[in-house]
């Protein structure tokens, strides 16, 4: 499959969702007043229902191959 900018940047755009939600959920774990007050309980659930998409979607496609193709140094 010819590596496209889309593919790339979307399997990107994937990693940083996951990271803010887990950011998230990490941050109900430290603070969970914190939290509920500003991001309310809708929110976290929220968070974790992004983190489960962005598994799926890990796992259904090769997210780390895709990553390491477009963006790694490829050995070089």
């Amino acid at each position: 499959m010819v590596n496209s900018p889309v593919r790339a940047y979307s399997a990107l755009l994937v990693v940083v969702a996951a990271a803010i939600s887990g950011a998230v959920i990490l941050s109900g774990f430290v603070a969970i007043d914190f939290v509920l007050d500003t991001v309310t309980v809708w929110g976290y659930m929220a968070a974790v229902g992004v983190m489960i998409v962005c598994a799926v979607i890990s796992w259904l496609t090769d997210l780390p191959g895709i990553l390491s193709s477009e963006f790694g140094s490829g050995g070089q």
